[in-house]
C-alpha cells in the first residue's frame, strides 16, 4: 500500500520492511511512497506499479530485517543476491539502497545505504550525486576508480556493483532494435514478448523472411529452408527459419530471440510468486487491488458491464475451531478449485481475507454471445458455485459435510452498483451482509445487477 499518486510524480520509492522513513519521505509530494513488507512483495510492487506511465525512475530501500539471507558460500548464488537481481530484472534502472542500522556492513550488490533520519530532500540529494558523471576536463576533481558508492550513513561502507544473475538480452550489433525498449515494456505489464521480438528481427536488412515456428523442424521440405535453435533455460522451444539465410547467419538472431523468451518466463515466475496465494492458488489482495480499477477502467472505455462477487463461507470460525486450521485450509483450497471450475477464463478469482473471496466477472472482448446478458450469466455462475459448495464432501470435516458448508455473497455491477473500484467493493460487502442477514447461504443482487437481468 502506498499514497496516492501524485500526477507529477517523478519518483517511486518502495519501503521495504518497517524502515521508518515514511515521515520524512512523505512530505515531498513528487514522491509516490509504497511500503512492502516483504522482499517477494517489493518485487510485486515493482513489477506491477499503481501507473505504469509514471513516475520515471524507482528507488526499493530495504530494511536489513527483511533482508533475504546472504550466507551461502558463493554470494552471487545467494538469497539477496536472486532478491537483488530480480529487482533488476523487472527495471534495469532500478536505485536499490540499504537501511543502515548499527553501522553495519553493506553487503555486495547495493547501490548505496541510507540512514535512519534520511528525508525527502537528502534522498534526492543523495540520489543526484550518486548518479553525477565525473567532470570533463578536471582531473582534480576526478575520483579515484576505487571510491566506494555514496552514503547517507556513516560510516561509509565499500560498495560492489551489482552482478545481476541476468541481464537484459543482448545480441550481435546486427539484431540490436530499438524495439528492444517496447519488450522491455510488454514484459513489465506481463504482455508476451514473442511477436514483437519477430517484429524487430523482420526490420533488419535480410531477415524480412525469417519465420519461428515451435518446435525443432521448420518445414517438411527440408532443402528449401535453413535453421537454428531457440534455446530458452537450456531447452529447445522452437527455431527460427528462413529461405534465403544460411544457419550461421540465423544463430547469433536464434540467440537473441531465445534470450528475451527465458526472461519472460522469469518474469511470469516473479509475477506468480508476488500476485498468488501460496495456499489456494487464487490471485491474492494485492493483485485484486492492482487489477479491479484497470478493468473497470476499461469496462468504462468500451462501456461494457463489470461484476464483483464477494463472498465468505457461512460459519467458517466454528468449522476451524472445530476441526483445525487443516481442515479449515481444505476448505478454502476446495472452495477455491471449486470456483475455478465455474467461472470462465477471463475471470479472476482472488483471496482478498482470511476466508473472504472475490470474483471479478470480466469479459475483455465483450460476451461471446451476442444475445447474452452479463448480470443474468453471471447470477447463474455464482448460483452454480453455492451449489458446488453445499453438495461437495470435506474429507476432515466427517459429518459435517455435505450439506453444511455454505456461502453468503454480494454481487454488484458496474456502472449502477458502484462507478469506481472503490464504491464496488463496498456495495458488494454491503449486499454479502445481507445475505447473511437473511439466513446465510445467499447470493445478494444488487440494485443493478437485478435491473439489468429483467432487461
Amino acid at each position: 500500500m502506498g499514497n496516492t499518486p501524485s500526477q507529477h510524480n517523478d519518483l517511486r520509492v518502495i519501503l521495504v520492511g518497517p524502515t521508518g522513513l515514511d515521515p520524512g519521505l512523505r512530505a515531498d509530494p513528487a514522491m509516490e511512497l509504497i511500503r512492502a513488507r516483504t522482499a517477494m512483495d517489493a518485487i510485486g510492487e515493482l513489477a506491477d506499479p499503481i501507473d505504469p506511465a509514471q513516475p520515471s525512475r524507482a528507488v526499493v530501500i530495504v530494511d536489513p530485517r527483511v533482508e533475504p539471507t546472504a550466507d551461502g558460500p558463493d554470494q552471487s548464488t545467494s538469497d539477496l543476491a536472486e532478491f537483488l537481481a530480480g529487482l533488476r530484472r523487472v527495471d534495469p534502472d532500478v536505485r536499490v539502497l540499504r537501511l543502515a542500522r548499527n553501522g553495519d556492513t553493506l553487503p555486495s550488490g547495493y547501490d548505496g545505504q541510507v540512514g535512519p533520519t534520511t528525508d525527502a530532500a537528502m534522498l534526492r540529494c543523495f540520489l543526484a550525486e550518486s548518479a553525477r558523471p565525473a567532470p570533463v576536463n578536471d582531473t582534480a576533481r576526478v575520483p579515484p576508480a576505487d571510491t566506494p558508492a555514496p552514503s547517507l550513513a556513516p560510516p561509509p561502507a565499500e560498495t560492489i556493483e551489482p552482478k545481476p544473475v541476468l541481464q537484459v538480452p543482448t545480441a550481435k550489433a546486427s539484431f540490436r532494435s530499438g524495439s528492444e525498449l517496447e519488450l522491455l515494456r510488454m514484459l513489465h505489464t506481463g504482455q508476451p514478448v514473442l511477436a514483437a521480438a519477430l517484429r524487430a528481427l523482420r526490420a533488419q536488412p535480410g531477415f524480412e523472411n525469417v519465420v519461428y515456428a515451435e518446435d525443432s523442424a521448420c518445414a517438411t521440405d527440408s532443402a528449401a529452408h535453413s535453421a537454428a535453435p531457440v534455446l530458452s533455460g537450456g531447452a529447445v522451444v522452437g527455431s527460427l527459419c528462413s529461405t534465403t539465410l544460411a544457419p550461421a547467419s540465423l544463430a547469433p538472431a536464434a540467440e537473441w530471440l531465445g534470450a528475451w523468451l527465458e526472461l519472460e518466463h522469469q518474469q511470469q515466475h516473479l509475477r506468480e510468486l508476488a500476485f498468488r496465494d501460496p495456499l489456494t492458488g487464487a490471485w491474492n489482495r494485492r493483485f485484486f487491488d492492482d487489477f479491479l480499477p484497470t478493468a473497470i477502467a476499461e469496462a468504462r472505455q468500451h462501456r461494457r458491464a463489470l461484476t464483483l462477487m464477494v463472498f465468505d463461507i457461512d460459519d467458517f470460525k466454528r468449522f476451524n475451531d472445530q476441526h483445525g486450521h487443516a481442515a479449515g485450509d481444505e476448505i478454502l483450497a476446495e472452495c477455491v478449485r471449486l470456483l475455478d471450475t465455474a467461472v470462465r477464463p477471463t475471470d479472476k478469482v482472488c483471496r482478498i481475507g482470511g476466508d473472504e473471496f472475490a470474483v471479478i466477472f470480466y469479459e475483455p472482448q465483450g460476451p461471446r454471445q451476442s444475445d447474452s446478458h452479463h448480470p443474468t450469466s453471471v447470477f447463474d455462475i455464482a448460483e452454480r458455485f453455492r451449489s458446488l459448495v453445499r453438495e461437495a464432501r470435506f474429507h476432515k470435516l466427517a459429518d459435517d459435510a455435505p450439506g453444511h458448508l455454505t456461502i453468503s455473497g454480494g454481487l454488484a455491477t458496474f456502472p449502477w452498483d458502484g462507478d469506481s473500484a472503490e464504491s464496488l467493493l463496498e456495495r458488494a460487502d454491503q449486499l454479502a451482509l445481507e445475505g447473511k442477514r437473511q439466513g446465510k447461504n445467499v447470493i445478494a443482487l444488487g440494485p443493478g445487477c437485478r435491473r439489468l437481468g429483467e432487461g
